[in-house]
């Protein structure tokens, strides 16, 4: 670090006599140096942690017994189907999705996903086109007479039309998609 500071000019040597110096400069570190002080190093480790050595390792009192048992920590896992739908959701038509990890076949199960995106996107926007022709339906029946109140009206109904569209689509959406209790009001 003195060397990038500055202040050690950059061509002096990088190891020099030192008579202040508490270790020997004939003991210089070079790789082969290095490698036998790391080796060193390592065969005191392995005989410190070898058995016998004096030490012994501190162990779980016995009278402490495990509370859980295999059985609860199963059932804390969540479930791992091949699907990750089972026939009911499939029936009530939610969906769960799942983060898709990058390895083979992952381009498959992408276009899996995409297609039941369209699918379901595709039933939502049915649902959302299915709800003007009740509204529209209801309105018919009026007659002629009140054909000057609905032009009068008119940019009051395309907001409702169109506000209970939305409606429509939050409520399926909402009927369809799977949410966390915690979440859910």
């Amino acid at each position: 670090m003195a060397r990038i500071r500055g202040d050690i000019h950059p061509l002096a040597p990088h190891k020099t006599l030192r008579p202040e110096a508490q270790v020997d400069d004939g003991f210089l570190t070079n790789k082969k140096d290095k490698r036998t002080m790391k080796h060193s190093a390592f065969l005191s480790k392995v005989a410190k942690t070898a058995p016998g050595s004096g030490k012994t390792l501190k162990r779980r009192r016995p009278n402490k017994k495990l509370v859980a048992t295999m059985e609860s920590l199963a059932d804390a896992l969540p479930e791992l189907e091949e699907g990750a739908q089972t026939l009911d959701q499939l029936r009530e038509g939610k969906v769960r999705h799942k983060s898709l990890k990058s390895r083979p076949g992952a381009l498959k199960r992408k276009e899996k996903v995409v297609k039941a995106e369209v699918a379901r996107f595709g039933a939502s926007m049915a649902a959302l086109a299915s709800v003007p022709a009740a509204v529209n339906a209801s309105g018919a029946g009026a007659g002629a007479g009140a054909m000057a109140v609905e032009e009068a009206g008119s940019h009051e109904t395309t907001t409702s039309a169109t506000s209970s569209r939305w409606a429509a689509l939050r409520k399926h959406i909402s009927s369809t998609m799977e949410q966390n209790p915690a979440f859910s009001t």
